[in-house]
């Protein structure tokens, strides 16, 4: 019964070690930039991919991988000031990562990766803020609207250092006061129809100045056919003769004439019944 019993303890001693084997290793993926502490003190930098031995030490890790913020695809909701100013509200999402060259530098002025998201989203509304400050609400609803991502980004990498790397930053639906927003709308609807009145305008004044070179057009003809007439008088006495024959002719133009007399101030004219 001893030696059993002797067996069992000696199973029982070899069950805790490795259930403290187990227990105390840490995974590493290669996804992932780890340090290990001891008593707070970095004993690795850079812990190999793998099972690790933590039974008396700490890993902290860092992603390598692109980090959504917020997660889940959602956006933080952020007001901010226009340069106007007015109020506007935004939902920015942004793609950030950690660069490998620097993770050490973050851990040691952050010790976690929790503490690192908390001044990102420091860096991200204040950055927001910072480059909306720069823009009217007319700016963000022109054409330069594009560039706003652009902006925002840079503004949050400024504020945010080597702490991490944003790689993209996302507004979307911004949103501004009710009063403003139908004022602009207005603006807008009235800006169209001052630009309608302006081409019917160009469009009427190139109308009219057509008209006015006709009319200057058929007024020179009219000079120069006066003046060629009292230069050469023979042109009105063919001008009288053309007339003559047009008359005479349309007088006696018609099926039912057959006979057409015109001389002195009477005119026969016979028609077949």
């Amino acid at each position: 019964m001893g030696k059993f019993g002797a067996i069992g303890g000696t199973v029982f001693v070899l069950l805790v070690v490795l259930g403290v084997v187990f227990t105390g290793c840490t995974k590493i993926d290669q996804t992932e930039f780890c340090i290990e502490t001891r008593f707070g003190k970095v004993v690795d930098e850079h812990m190999n991919t793998g099972m690790a031995l933590t039974v008396f030490s700490e890993a902290t890790c860092f992603p390598l991988v692109d980090v959504n913020f917020p997660a889940l695809g959602g956006t933080e909701t952020i007001d901010a000031q226009t340069a106007d100013p007015v109020t506007v509200t935004g939902d920015v999402g942004v793609v950030y990562a950690y660069d490998p060259e620097s993770v050490n530098r973050v851990f040691i002025a952050k010790r976690t990766p929790a503490a690192a998201e908390i001044e990102i989203l420091n860096a991200i509304r204040e950055g927001y803020r910072t480059a909306l400050a720069g823009w009217t609400v007319e700016d963000i609803f022109s054409v330069r609207r594009a560039a706003l991502s652009d902006s925002v980004q840079a503004h949050i990498q400024r504020k945010l250092g080597d702490l991490a790397e944003i790689k993209r930053a996302y507004v979307r639906d911004i949103r501004i006061p009710k009063t403003i927003e139908d004022a602009r709308i207005g603006a807008v609807a009235q800006a169209q129809v001052l630009d309608s009145t302006l081409k019917r305008f160009a469009i009427d004044s190139v109308a009219a100045r057509a008209t006015i070179i006709r009319a200057q057009a058929e007024a020179e003809a009219t000079r120069l056919r006066g003046a060629a007439y009292a230069a050469t008088p023979a042109l009105v006495q063919l001008e009288i003769a053309k007339a003559m024959a047009d008359g005479i002719a349309r007088a006696c133009a018609g099926q039912t004439i057959t006979t057409c007399v015109i001389g002195g101030s009477v005119m026969d004219v016979n028609r077949r019944p």
